[in-house]
């Protein structure tokens, strides 16, 4: 959902704006028709306010998004969704209980790279002192962590500094960073350990120990069920969209965003026209850069802060195997790789383990991430082609298969995840000061939100 002919749109002067369409004010815009701008006009819809969405791509969903091939589900967007009781209560709200599928009890398996061996781990510091996953000394600076001093200064870290900090390098490198590269595909050395991982300063703050935190919010820390929706996670998506009856409209980008006599000054380009209109309220959904284009020319240095936030090149690999890859894998939700394992990937999900419908009867699907902040290169060094055929050979190695894959299927997100790096603390205070200087435009994206369905859904009902 990029910002389309923004360039074109601010170079329209003010005497040629006065020429544009401008129709009757609007109550309230939503830009961007994936899962937060579907679920705000739904709400809003149920409190019977008024609103148009506007998208500019020429679909609903965002990067939610279902493929069907040969009997396999894909999902090249998020593939599970950790829900929350609220979520749960929202999907049956929406009527699809009856297509909601709870993942397996293998889900709860999950794996970490070492040496060319996968090796199950646990949350639990207890089970990882005794697992071989990791070395002596780092099981000693993990159990010795509690008497390390805490850090006064409520200054920004990375997660690499705050790790290295408690638990050293090796933590650091083999359960860390490869966990990160799984929810954010990002770089420890840029992460913002508040945004991605607050409850672990906090901790050091409240017990003065991150692994004292850790055991006595273990039970807390549970509690959410592993959920996806029969026929590919796009259904929630079609399902929110198929509810409303206000106005959708498609290949529609806001463009630009002025502050009128009462209210704003709208400018967008559909299907190739330029025109305005009146809004009593925006709420921008789309990724940061689709937004900091639009803003411009209400605040330029906000404008620049949410252009410079980083959404890595990815892409998403699905790989179907036949029946010998069933006595090859272990069971479980699938294997992180660490960067220090030199592999052209950051991990796997089995999906047919976790949920079986997705495969057909007596076969494997997986998929496979490669690319992220610390692997993007890889897109132009090696190319698209030559790395799927490197993930796929690398792959087959790790699992001891010999048979290639009866299906592949590429999914490429040129931008995918946005990158909560040290200083996004700073950003979110720059969109708290827009939004007061400007009432009633909010900023909602997934870099304001948390990039979890669950958090996506919840911000967008709190701001209807």
């Amino acid at each position: 959902m990029g910002a389309g002919s923004s360039e074109m749109a601010f170079r329209i002067t003010a005497s040629e704006q006065l020429k544009l369409p401008l129709v009757k004010t609007q109550p309230v815009i939503i830009a961007g028709a994936g899962l937060s701008g579907l679920t705000i006009a739904y709400e809003l819809q149920k409190k019977g306010i008024p609103y148009q969405l506007m998208e500019a791509a020429p679909q609903a969903g965002g990067v939610v998004k279902s493929l069907h091939i040969d009997g396999y589900e894909l999902d090249a967007g998020p593939n599970s969704i950790g829900a929350t009781p609220e979520t749960i209560a929202f999907i049956e709200e929406l009527g699809l209980k009856n297509v909601l599928m709870e993942a397996s009890a293998a889900s709860k398996n999950r794996f970490l790279v070492r040496n060319e061996q996968l090796h199950a781990v646990s949350p639990n510091p207890l089970k990882i002192l005794r697992s071989a996953y990791i070395s002596g000394g780092a099981k000693f600076r993990l159990f010795t962590e509690r008497f390390r001093k805490v850090r006064k200064t409520d200054e920004e870290e990375s997660v690499s500094s705050f790790v290295n900090r408690r638990f050293g390098r090796e933590i650091n490198e083999y359960l860390f960073e490869p966990i990160l590269s799984g929810i954010y595909a990002g770089n420890p050395d840029d992460l913002s350990i508040k945004e991605v991982l607050p409850m672990l300063p906090g901790w050091e703050k409240e017990y003065g120990s991150v692994t004292a935190g850790l055991m006595k919010n273990m039970k807390a820390m549970g509690g959410r069920k592993i959920v996806a929706f029969n026929g590919g996670n796009a259904v929630l998506t079609e399902r929110l969209f198929s509810l409303l009856t206000g106005q959708v409209r498609f290949n529609c980008a806001i463009t630009g965003i002025t502050k009128g006599a009462t209210d704003y000054i709208v400018q967008y380009n559909e299907n190739g026209h330029t025109a305005m209109l009146n809004a009593d309220r925006v709420i921008f959904t789309t990724p940061a850069y689709s937004t900091g284009a639009a803003i411009a020319s209400l605040d330029i240095s906000l404008s620049t802060a949410l252009n410079n936030i980083h959404y890595p090149h990815m892409g998403v690999l699905h790989l179907g195997f036949g029946a010998e890859a069933l006595e090859k894998v272990p069971a479980g939700f699938g294997f992180l790789v660490p960067h220090a394992a030199g592999k052209h990937f950051l991990g796997a999900i089995c999906n047919s383990a976790i949920f079986p419908s997705r495969a057909p009867e007596g076969k494997v699907l997986f998929t496979v991430f490669t690319g992220g902040a610390r692997q993007e290169k890889l897109f132009t060094d090696v190319g698209t082609e030559k790395l799927q055929q490197t993930v796929i050979r690398e792959f087959m190695s790790l699992l001891g298969l010999q048979t290639p894959p009866e299906l592949q299927h590429f999914n490429e997100w040129a931008k995918a995840i946005p990158q909560l790096n040290v200083g996004h603390a700073q950003i979110r205070q720059q969109i708290k000061a827009f939004e007061q200087q400007y009432p009633g435009i909010q900023l909602v994206g997934n870099y304001v939100t948390g990039v979890s369905m669950p958090a996506i859904m919840q911000a967008a009902k709190g701001i209807a």
